[in-house]
C-alpha cells in the first residue's frame, strides 16, 4: 500500500509468543501502580507527580508546511510541478504524524515497563 507522502506500506500476519516482562519491584514485594491524566498544557500527569510535557509538532512544524503549502497553491492544479509539490505537503504532514507515533510509542513503552499496573 502507498500512503501520499510516496512511501509504502507493507502488513504481514505471524504468530509470537509473548515475553513476560518481570515486575516492577521484583519478585517480593507490592505491585507498582500509577494513574494517567491526559491534558492539555501537559501530555500526560502521572500519579508519581511526573509531568510529560506536549511537545506540540504541529506548531514546530508549522512555519515549513505553510510554506509548502504556499507554494502548491501556487502550481497549476494537475500539472507534474503540482503533484512533486503534493508530495512534498504530504512528506511534512507524515513527519509530523510520523514524531507524533514515536513520542507516544515510546512513552507508553516507557510506562508499561517501569509499572506493573496502570
Amino acid at each position: 500500500m502507498k500512503n501520499a507522502a510516496g512511501q509504502y506500506h507493507v502488513c504481514f500476519v505471524c504468530t509470537e509468543e509473548v515475553r513476560r516482562l518481570p515486575r516492577a519491584d521484583g519478585e517480593g514485594g507490592d505491585l507498582e501502580f500509577v494513574g494517567v491524566d491526559l491534558g492539555i498544557e501537559s501530555l500526560a500527569v502521572l500519579s508519581t507527580g511526573e509531568k510529560v510535557g506536549n511537545p506540540r509538532w504541529f506548531e514546530n512544524e508549522y512555519k515549513r508546511l505553510r510554506c509548502e503549502q504556499q507554494k502548491l497553491s501556487r502550481k497549476e492544479k494537475g500539472s507534474n510541478n503540482w503533484e512533486r509539490q503534493r508530495k512534498r505537503v504530504a512528506k511534512v504532514h507524515q513527519r509530523i504524524q510520523d514524531r507524533r507515533k514515536d513520542f507516544i510509542e515510546k512513552l507508553t513503552t516507557r510506562l508499561v515497563e517501569n509499572f506493573d499496573v496502570i
